[in-house]
């Protein structure tokens, strides 16, 4: 039977843990247990319940409510982008004006990636005509399935992927932005 079953593991846990419980086996009397020489072998005092790992839920638990997105993440000179649609549109729009493209690609658990989009922003307001873009790789798998490392920039002239920065360093994209915008 089940509880059968669980009274011979809690013996055995007993047993393994030098408290007795059954038929513990003989020991010499050279040998002595953290119990014997006084120190427990749990951080617990001694005749403390052990600790359950995972309780179940009280019957009224309701799950906290889940927060609404927040639906609007414009900064003031990066476009965010949401697809590979939208990126690829961004692409043909640079090929059409004859612009620059910068991008992004970074992901929502990268501390390092969400600190370059203020030095992006920064450049985007600087230069207006040019756009400035960033995408995460979960949502533009298909354009971003060549990016290795986050956070990755890439150049885009006239719609041509011409240029790729890899890291966080903010005086290595702005110089690339000097290089490419002068």
């Amino acid at each position: 039977s089940e509880e059968g079953m669980v009274l011979k593991f809690a013996q055995g846990w007993d047993r393994r843990r030098g408290r007795g419980g059954g038929d513990t086996p003989s020991k010499d009397s050279s040998q002595t247990t953290k119990e014997e020489s006084g120190s427990s072998p749990h951080p617990r005092a001694h005749g403390e319940r052990e600790s359950v790992r995972f309780r179940t839920a009280p019957r009224g638990f309701k799950q906290p409510p889940r927060k609404p997105y927040r639906g609007d993440d414009s900064i003031d000179g990066v476009r965010i982008v949401r697809s590979d649609e939208e990126l690829r549109s961004l692409v043909d729009e640079s090929r059409a004006k004859g612009t620059k493209l910068f991008v992004e690609f970074g992901t929502a658990w990268c501390e390092h990636c969400k600190g370059m989009v203020p030095a992006m922003a920064a450049l985007g307001r600087a230069h207006r005509k040019h756009t400035f873009a960033v995408a995460d790789v979960f949502h533009t798998p298909v354009v971003s399935e060549r990016v290795v490392y986050t956070p990755t920039f890439w150049v885009y002239d006239r719609g041509v992927k011409v240029d790729q920065l890899i890291g966080s360093d903010v005086q290595n994209l702005k110089d690339r932005a000097w290089l490419h915008l002068s």
